[in-house]
């Protein structure tokens, strides 16, 4: 039986040109915890963001953030994995020094910019709308246990600056592309799987009770975690290939799940593949 279900965000339940989260799905999470089933976000985005897309379910639902680094269970954080601090400064005068790149530092209740152009300071405040805050010197925040580092570049990546990032960073960072615009740099080992097995782990939930849904790299780890992998249809052809059912759209997908937990066929829908 489903006791715990997990989303990315952006590409699976916020599809493309979509920036809220839909009337519907909030009211199928509050259906799935009346029928004793939690729903809980899984993303890069960080916890005030998150929260504010939930709105009103608030703390009632858990919350994987910052690609697995920050886990938040009633609003305290259960499970955190802070980046060492050295490799980090080094990382931030990288990106400084690049033209047309931007950082972003997050830490559980906000996000850090040093901004290079006022254009990304409004992406990230107005559009995505983050919990931002604004700094002269981004090493003055450095005794704080940061998160996540996020590179962002508004023409995309080359594959050399890849190739570059990971070979400089990889073996010390877990360092994904999470979007064509932004690289994410966590502690090593750090995912939204590691997030999720923290988060069941604690509310005692066997993983074959539980079910990830996913798009991109980022969701990798997770899904290969998760007793019930589901990949979007608009997924990397390697994310699909993980699952055991692919779907358009996640609130169809989660009113055919609610329609069988409350017929008692639970176990035929997931039989259905």
């Amino acid at each position: 039986m489903i006791q715990l279900i997990a989303s990315d965000m952006d590409g699976t339940l916020l599809l493309p040109y979509t920036s809220q989260v839909s009337d519907q799905a909030k009211e199928q999470i509050d259906r799935l915890i009346q029928h004793g089933v939690l729903f809980c976000p899984a993303s890069g985005r960080q916890y005030p963001n998150l929260k504010m897309l939930f709105e009103p379910l608030g703390d009632r639902i858990p919350y994987i953030c910052e690609n697995g680094a920050a886990v938040l269970l009633h609003g305290e954080v259960i499970a955190s994995a802070p980046m060492e601090r050295t490799p980090c400064e080094e990382l931030l005068r990288d990106i400084q020094g690049q033209d047309g790149y931007e950082l972003q530092v997050n830490v559980v209740h906000t996000c850090y910019l040093q901004p290079k152009d006022e254009a990304y300071l409004h992406l990230m405040r107005d559009q995505v709308k983050n919990h931002v805050t604004v700094v002269d010197d981004i090493f003055s925040i450095m005794d704080q246990p940061i998160l996540k580092i996020s590179i962002y570049c508004a023409d995309g990546f080359s594959q050399q600056y890849l190739d570059w990032i990971q070979g400089k960073y990889g073996h010390i960072f877990q360092v994904l592309q999470t979007s064509p615009n932004f690289i994410d740099a966590t502690a090593p080992g750090i995912s939204k799987g590691w997030g999720m097995e923290q988060l069941a782990r604690h509310l005692q939930i066997p993983f074959a009770d539980t079910l990830a849904m996913g798009d991109h790299n980022n969701d990798r780890e997770i899904l290969s975690l998760v007793g019930h992998p589901v990949a979007m249809q608009n997924g990397l052809p390697e994310i699909q290939a993980l699952a055991e059912r692919t779907i358009p759209r996640v609130e169809d997908f989660l009113e055919e799940l609610l329609q069988a937990i409350e017929e008692d066929r639970e176990e035929a829908f997931f039989s259905q593949k």
